[in-house]
């Protein structure tokens, strides 16, 4: 996916996310679109990249350089390495996205409110 396309993705997603929190329901897919935004912010700012002297266009690259076997670790590695600032932000959305999908969708408001305010600072740092 090419930097403007990502960008586009990001601010699509988070626009679906705040109406989804604003609607006050699906909490858990407020969570879950907060992370799918902050991975295309995090792409728009950090894609292309240099791993272990490999140029790494994509996630599937990062993989290969990183060595793990999944995109969502190798993007993880990544964002811990240039974008430390917001990889807590970055791992509480991943991790709790997680359990929104296959653990439980129950969540409350005030939970939905803080994964939105994660993928705020994660898209400040990305664009500013």
């Amino acid at each position: 996916m090419n930097r403007q396309r990502s960008l586009e993705q990001a601010r699509l997603n988070k626009e679906l996310c705040e109406q989804l929190l604003q609607q006050g329901k699906h909490f858990d897919w407020v969570i879950t679109v907060a992370f799918y935004s902050a991975i295309h912010f995090i792409e728009y700012k950090l894609l292309p990249a240099t791993v272990n002297q490999i140029h790494c266009k994509s996630c599937s690259d990062l993989r290969k350089a990183f060595k793990v076997n999944g995109r969502h670790e190798a993007r993880s590695l990544l964002v811990n390495r240039d974008l430390r600032q917001v990889f807590s932000s970055y791992k509480w959305l991943d991790d709790e996205s997680r359990n929104a999908r296959y653990v439980t969708y129950k969540f409350n408001k005030a939970f939905a409110e803080k994964a939105f305010e994660h993928l705020q600072k994660i898209e400040r740092a990305c664009t500013e």
